[in-house]
């Protein structure tokens, strides 16, 4: 790593924050609710201006930033207060950050695409000499791969992604052959030797890609980070990976920076990755996340009126205490990672 790799990490770790907090206040601006501050940065401000209704200021700290709006977690309901906006509004609102993730980072994702002329694609062209699981019953040329024990195939590289998800050697894989999907029960396939390298055998075709094939091939890559998001959270949950290996604000900054150093195409990669897990991540009902607010404003169209203002705020402040010990957690172990 060099310090400008590392500069260029923090600063992109801190736009991604920013680009968040930007979609709160565009869409607070548009509903017509004040905001009265907005924080680039964490801490004391080092530089503060006044444009409007809103003090903006730039933070000591490069990690985080904040939308402040008139009337959160409060019961005033006047004109231009986040309470007292139309819940259609307040919805908006607070989804708008993890929105604006999910937006810069498949514009990012379409960005790299666009120079590409071709990509393979989830349909067999020909298998490796030896390969043993073909046939009518098995796999066979031109099949287009489109489930792998439930898991959906969107474009060649999620294959072995579907089969690393196996408990076994062999998988059901639902495939579409001459038109019409078959399902294929007990197809044995496992990493093996072929021609030197150890690799499942199957080759694809590559096709050249049209202006709408390479935004269908951004999507599914965004739809793919969205996933693996989900997938790691699962882990989680499940005991398949601990809490000791996940990573906060300095890991990941080690990572980019780490990433840079190798290739900009796969750090760009990463950032748009980093962008839409924080989408993901924001809206999970976690107290004092977006999508534990966005919980209550549920709650609230269906028992047609709100929980207090009074009682929401000691809940998202017990959330965002415990999500804080969380970070602190993270931190340190990123920090004994990157020592030890």
């Amino acid at each position: 790593m060099t310090i400008a790799t590392v500069i260029l990490a923090i600063l992109a770790f801190g736009f991604l924050i920013i680009v968040h907090e930007f979609g709160h206040f565009m869409a607070a601006k548009a509903a017509g609710v004040r905001v009265l501050e907005f924080w680039v940065g964490m801490g004391p401000a080092i530089l503060h201006h006044k444009f409007g209704e809103t003090d903006f200021k730039l933070c000591l700290l490069p990690f985080g930033g904040a939308c402040v709006m008139d009337g959160e977690d409060s019961e005033d309901e006047s004109p231009g207060t986040l309470s007292g906006a139309p819940i259609g509004w307040r919805a908006l609102i607070l989804a708008a950050g993890a929105l604006m993730n999910f937006l810069i980072g498949f514009l990012i994702v379409l960005l790299l695409v666009l120079p590409q002329k071709e990509a393979a694609i989830p349909v067999i062209e020909s298998f490796a000499d030896g390969f043993p699981s073909q046939g009518e019953s098995m796999l066979m040329e031109g099949d287009r791969i489109v489930s792998i024990d439930g898991f959906r195939i969107l474009l060649s590289s999620d294959i072995s992604t579907g089969l690393s998800r196996g408990d076994d050697t062999k998988y059901e894989i639902v495939v579409e052959r001459d038109g019409k999907k078959l399902t294929l029960a007990d197809v044995p396939l496992e990493p093996a030797e072929y021609d030197g390298t150890l690799r499942y055998g199957l080759n694809f075709e590559v096709t050249e890609l049209g202006f709408v094939d390479k935004i269908q091939q951004a999507v599914y890559k965004s739809i793919d980070f969205a996933r693996l998001v989900w997938i790691s959270l699962g882990d989680l949950v499940t005991g398949k990976v601990g809490m000791d290996q996940m990573s906060g604000p300095v890991g990941v900054t080690d990572v980019l920076a780490q990433t840079a150093q190798s290739s900009m195409q796969s750090f760009f990669l990463l950032v748009a990755f980093i962008s839409i897990n924080l989408g993901v991540m924001n809206l999970l009902p976690i107290p004092a996340l977006d999508g534990g607010r966005l919980l209550f404003v549920l709650i609230e169209l269906i028992a047609r009126r709100p929980v207090p203002r009074k009682y929401e705020g000691y809940i998202h402040l017990g959330g965002f205490a415990v999500l804080m010990l969380f970070m602190l957690y993270v931190t340190c172990q990123d920090i004994l990672r990157m020592v030890g």
